[in-house]
């Protein structure tokens, strides 16, 4: 069995349920094209079956990257499976988190689907024109979400904050967004430019996979518990 077959699966470890036992909603979306959020929508599906979560995933950007990635992980056998994604808005289970790949550029359907959302993950690369439109989605998002339902803005492709002017003024402006916003948080994790994330988008593998004891792997478990913690 080749290296890519044995991808490490953690089921024994702790189980992320959505609280009480219901099912929730997280979506991955910006107004702002190439921010990564199908990448991260995969990873984080892929680290939720690994603790035995079984999720759900909903694609409804019309790139499908997110349909493309669980297909090239079906195809090299990589365990554990992901479900192929739904179309379909309406697939919340029971004691299951459902994750929505949403382009926000397609109107209608995001503001189909923002209803529904428990936890709105906003991931926003550092520069000016991401600051501009991730505030223009905040107004979007407000008429539209939950009362109760949190919105997590965090910093993605970052250089290190001490050697980067971009990232640093990204991550002040996120936090007076936040400020502005209700129920909204920036979460206390960035996820740093690396290739490992190229890597798994071309080869359908959770960067945790592909190397453990890689500074990606340990960023990207940092996230994905802080996501866990907002449920």
């Amino acid at each position: 069995m080749s290296k890519k077959l044995k991808a490490a699966s953690n089921k024994g470890g702790k189980k992320y349920a959505p609280a009480n036992g219901r099912g929730a909603v997280i979506v991955v979306s910006n107004l702002k094209g190439g921010s990564g959020k199908s990448t991260i929508a995969f990873n984080l599906a892929v680290w939720l079956a690994a603790k035995g979560g079984e999720p759900l995933l909903v694609d409804i950007d019309p790139q499908k990257t997110l349909s493309d990635l669980v297909s090239v992980r079906d195809e090299i056998g990589a365990e554990p499976g992901v479900a192929s994604p739904s179309e379909r808005l309406n697939i919340v289970a029971e004691g299951r988190w459902t994750l929505v790949d949403c382009g926000a550029a397609e109107v209608a359907r995001t503001s189909a689907v923002v209803p529904q959302a428990d936890i709105i993950l906003v991931p926003v690369l550092p520069s000016q024109a991401d600051i501009w439109a991730t505030q223009r989605f905040l107004e979007i998002l407000r008429p539209q979400r939950k009362a109760d339902a949190r919105v997590a803005l965090f910093v993605n492709r970052a250089d290190p904050p001490d050697k980067s002017r971009e990232t640093r003024e990204t991550l002040a402006a996120l936090k007076v967004m936040a400020g502005m916003c209700e129920g909204a948080v920036v979460l206390p994790t960035m996820l740093g430019r690396r290739i490992a994330f190229c890597r798994s988008l071309s080869e359908g593998l959770g960067v945790f996979e592909l190397k453990a004891k890689a500074k990606a792997s340990e960023e990207f478990h940092a996230f994905a518990k802080a996501v866990m913690a907002l449920r």
